[in-house]
């Protein structure tokens, strides 16, 4: 008897949990498309190599692989849409994700997060990146962050710097390293962008073709130095490669080559959110539509 009942509150379970499910799925449909999408998911959904989500768990959705390491405070918070991963000085490690782990893999990206973090007048924060194993220094393959030492942290929305970083390996073994960011102290100002303390978009997009590395907060491409030099070419990661959030490459967090953190940077203390990676650029068109999809929670 307590079998059956057993495997009767099952089925109900089951039944009730893949209920809610398909009508999210047809919530979604239900509402009017945005840029022909009708969830976040869509958009350049062949491309889509790798995303957290961070709802109940810290795992890369796709693989489902959940990190190998933390370091300092790392929890769940409320997000965009969700939950969300909250650091204070902290840092997770993922072991390599295959979809991410050759070294043409991301010969082209956009990586598209949202982050919640407030300026600390001391020292630069890195969201994501991807890291060689083996690396000796304490940037990567790619990474984004910003430049939260340029400001102090303010209760209101403040400016926020952020940074694309790209180093390829050339044939000939040396690198082709390039960044991109805001120059919201130039003359005039290139980029100026309230997006500290608050929730933002940022996304990254790398055109080979074209030798752009480009950055965008809340849809708007915002970096100063977008084009880069003629060498800067399709990306060739070194491999293998691990996916850290909340840190750049150093011996504190078990990359023991490239050696302890510098004192410009430290490990993270901010929250983000629905970190996607594309092996393709993004169109404007799909970027605006990733936006509006996610800030609407879909």
């Amino acid at each position: 008897m307590k079998k059956k009942q057993i495997s009767l509150a099952m089925a109900i379970l089951a039944l009730t949990t893949a209920t809610v499910f398909t009508s999210c799925k047809d919530d979604d449909k239900k509402l009017p498309p945005i840029g022909g999408f009708n969830n976040s998911d869509e958009v350049a959904s062949a491309n889509l190599l790798a995303k957290w989500t961070f709802d109940g768990n810290q795992n890369e959705v796709i693989s489902n692989t959940a990190p190998s390491n933390t370091y300092g405070t790392v929890n769940l918070t409320t997000g965009v849409s969700g939950q969300a991963l909250n650091l204070t000085d902290g840092a997770l490690v993922y072991p390599a994700i295959t979809k991410i782990n050759a070294a043409n893999a991301l010969a082209s990206y956009t990586i598209s997060m949202w982050v919640n973090v407030k300026n600390n007048k001391t020292a630069f924060t890195s969201f994501f990146g991807i890291f060689p194993t083996a690396s000796t220094e304490p940037f990567g393959n790619l990474s984004g962050g910003a430049e939260t030492g340029w400001f102090a942290a303010s209760n209101d929305p403040d400016t926020l710097v952020l940074k694309a970083n790209y180093k390829s390996l050339n044939p000939d073994g040396s690198f082709n390293g390039q960044d991109n960011r805001p120059d919201p102290r130039g003359n005039p100002p290139v980029g100026v962008f309230k997006g500290a303390g608050v929730w933002s978009h940022f996304v990254m997009r790398f055109t080979p073709s074209t030798h752009k590395l480009e950055v965008f907060g809340n849809n708007t491409s915002i970096g100063a130095y977008s084009t880069r030099n003629d060498a800067t070419v399709e990306l060739n990661m070194q491999v293998p490669a691990q996916v850290i959030i909340g840190s750049l490459a150093s011996s504190d967090i078990g990359f023991t080559s490239a050696g302890p953190l510098p004192p410009w940077t430290k490990k993270g203390t901010f929250a983000i959110d629905n970190i996607r990676v594309y092996n393709k650029p993004l169109t404007e068109a799909e970027i605006s539509s990733l936006y509006q999809l996610e800030l609407a929670g879909r």
